[in-house]
């Protein structure tokens, strides 16, 4: 999921989807500015795939019932 903040901000929110329990988490959002550096690139992907090898996303958050009350609780706990 994105959010494009300005024409040189955005945010991609990193989002699962519980399978079989159900229910949708945010492990984290990564901002991103213009221009866009690809060692800034690898930096979020690679940082997404150790957190979530290090801990399960739903020990990370409750499971919401979709993706915009996940975004929306996750925003509000960090001020996004």
């Amino acid at each position: 999921m994105f959010r494009r903040i300005s024409a040189e901000k955005a945010i991609i929110y990193r989002c699962f989807e519980l399978i079989p329990e159900g229910g949708f988490v945010v492990q984290s959002a990564d901002w991103i500015n213009l221009p866009v550096r690809p060692e800034s690139m690898n930096h979020h992907d690679r940082q997404l795939w150790e957190l979530f090898c290090e801990e399960a996303p739903d020990q990370r958050s409750v499971p919401y019932a979709s993706l915009e009350e996940a975004i929306a609780a996750f925003d509000a706990e960090f001020g996004n």
